[in-house]
């Protein structure tokens, strides 16, 4: 399971599989592992922060929880208007009718294979393979998955890996085949490099 102790621990063993991670560690320290909220809350809170900034999903999400709005009350639709005022677009208001309705079994997707909760989530309306696969990691704190969509990963990837272009989703996955059975991790350490990277204009070379 996913922690900021196992990443500490595994890490020789992750550099056997990519010895360029290394230089991360070597360059801006090793990252911590924050893990989130699991069920219903934690999806509604990924719903809130799709496509925008991470003060505006953060403010919108800290006025939905202080309004303390009921689930029957958006599934009614009395909660509309105040979900609106709160800044939740019609879509996302529908993603998350969508998703309370859906009735996972949360503790269920506790003990599945990463694949079949990927699937189940997929089925959701507002619900992408992102998405799902953010919450298998920072939720369930799998172990090995890979959100290859990701563009910080694609940018990560490319480099530090001094590919000559960023690669996208499917090539992303052929790269990351090679970081079984801890792609999560990888993934981990390629966030943070791109964010230090960035932030320092730095070189590893």
């Amino acid at each position: 399971m996913l922690s900021t102790t196992f990443i500490k621990d595994i890490a020789p063993s992750v550099y056997k599989l990519e010895k360029r991670f290394g230089l991360v560690e070597k360059n801006f320290g090793l990252p911590s592992f924050d893990p989130r909220e699991k069920g219903l809350l934690a999806l509604k809170k990924t719903i809130v922060g799709q496509q925008l900034s991470i003060a505006s999903a953060a403010a919108i999400w800290g006025r939905f929880v202080d309004a303390y709005i009921k689930d029957e009350e958006i599934l009614n639709n009395q909660a509309d208007d105040q979900l609106r005022d709160l800044g939740f677009s019609r879509q996302k208001i529908s993603y998350l009718k969508s998703l309370i309705e859906s009735g996972l079994d949360y503790d269920q997707m506790e003990t599945m294979q990463s694949e079949e909760v990927i699937r189940i989530l997929t089925n959701i309306k507002g619900i992408g393979i992102w998405t799902a696969e953010i919450y298998c990691i920072f939720s369930l704190r799998r172990l090995d998955i890979f959100p290859a969509g990701d563009l910080a990963l694609q940018e990560a990837t490319k480099i530090l890996l001094n590919l000559e272009n960023r690669p996208l989703e499917k090539e992303m996955r052929k790269i990351a085949e090679s970081w079984v059975p801890y792609r999560s991790v990888c993934a981990i350490i390629l966030w943070h490099f791109y964010r230090n990277f960035k932030s320092r204009e730095s070189t590893l070379w």
